[in-house]
């Protein structure tokens, strides 16, 4: 599994790292016939309703199917990440139940030579 951990200095801290890598080592062990690519962003926020909030976004793409993109803001970190990533395995389930998506085959248009 491939992971990328970006963000503001949150993403520097190494109990956040950790526990980034964690979560994601438990998603990869639960899809383990699936190549998994998963990038982290974790960042602090002010949000004019709430107040500072720490937002975790992830963008996860199984080999063979869709990117899904998780977004969770919290009032701390590990609250974030752990919902993100529980949403994340909630919905690559589901993702992967689906057929990928095909695009109809084009329309041939007739023309005619006069």
């Amino acid at each position: 599994m491939l992971i990328k951990i970006g963000g503001d200095t949150l993403a520097l801290d190494p109990d956040i790292r950790h526990q980034i890598e964690t979560e994601a080592a438990k998603l990869a062990a639960r899809f383990p016939e699936a190549d998994i690519e998963t990038q982290a962003t974790i960042q602090e926020e002010f949000d004019p309703l709430h107040g500072h909030r720490i937002r975790c976004e992830l963008s996860t793409k199984l080999a063979h199917g869709p990117q899904v993109i998780i977004r969770d803001a919290r009032k701390n970190a590990q609250e974030a990440i752990t919902q993100a990533f529980t949403a994340a395995r909630r919905n690559l389930r589901r993702a992967r139940g689906k057929p990928p998506l095909t695009r109809p085959p084009a329309l041939q248009t007739a023309t005619s030579s006069v």
